[in-house]
């Protein structure tokens, strides 16, 4: 698949999940048997997932140009993760929530690198003109 066309995909999901989030807060977590959470922190985390979603949009009118979005992007999807693997340890979180993480972020992890290593492959000194 077109890197452009995952990007894009990736962009949909993120504004549906994050107007999912926003205007329905407590639909997702009673589904996935989260606790109980205020609806402001919710709505809060649908804000965020929603500007993933325009950032997506944005790289895939160029991923090249606009690797350090996906990287971005692939940074809060490794972190989300840990962070679900550490409430689990601490019994914050089920395991029939792990669902959420699989849809949300998983399942982007081989596309994103993959954008990632041609993008890097194709101008080597990228990252280190953008970090300086």
């Amino acid at each position: 698949m077109k890197p452009s066309l995952i990007l894009r995909a990736a962009g949909i999901y993120n504004a549906a999940y994050g107007l999912l989030l926003a205007f329905y807060p407590h639909s997702v977590f009673h589904w996935l048997g989260l606790p109980e959470t205020p609806d402001i922190m919710i709505q809060a985390l649908g804000m965020i997932v929603g500007v993933y979603g325009l950032a997506y949009w944005i790289a895939g009118s160029d991923p090249l140009k606009y690797w350090p979005l996906v990287a971005v992007g692939l940074l809060g999807k490794t972190l989300g993760p840990i962070g679900f693997a550490a409430g689990l340890l601490k019994g914050v979180f089920l395991w029939r929530s792990a669902s959420m993480f699989v849809f949300n972020d998983l399942i982007w992890w081989w596309p994103f690198w993959a954008i990632l290593l041609r993008a890097w492959r194709n101008e080597p000194h990228a990252l280190r003109r953008t970090l300086l």
